[in-house]
């Protein structure tokens, strides 16, 4: 039985390469859209990392910092929101001021 399971795992291993090869093969292809992006709506933008397609960018209306994967789409510190359109909404919204009173 042994065999089979080592067989069974190196099938998973080897899909997983594959898999995570072709996500890779897709990076620049993004990096590319997300630079188109960030020209077309004035954004202010560095690529830090061409491998992973980090990029560093500012929201408009206050300068803050965001972080951006372009090959996952990932918005470092924001758990539910991923993708350029979503970044780019972000960038280019107000900030709200605190409501709360102060």
């Amino acid at each position: 039985m042994k065999m089979e399971r080592d067989e069974l795992w190196d099938g998973l291993r080897e899909l997983a390469k594959k898999n995570h090869g072709e996500r890779v093969e897709k990076t620049p292809a993004r990096i590319d859209y997300a630079i188109s992006q960030f020209r077309k709506h004035d954004i202010e933008f560095e690529l830090k990392n061409e491998s992973t397609g980090h990029f560093h960018c500012r929201r408009k209306s206050d300068d803050r910092l965001f972080q951006f994967y372009a090959g996952t789409g990932k918005i470092q510190g924001l758990e539910n929101a991923r993708g350029i359109h979503t970044l780019i909404k972000l960038l280019l919204a107000p900030v709200r001021s605190d409501s709360r009173g102060s």
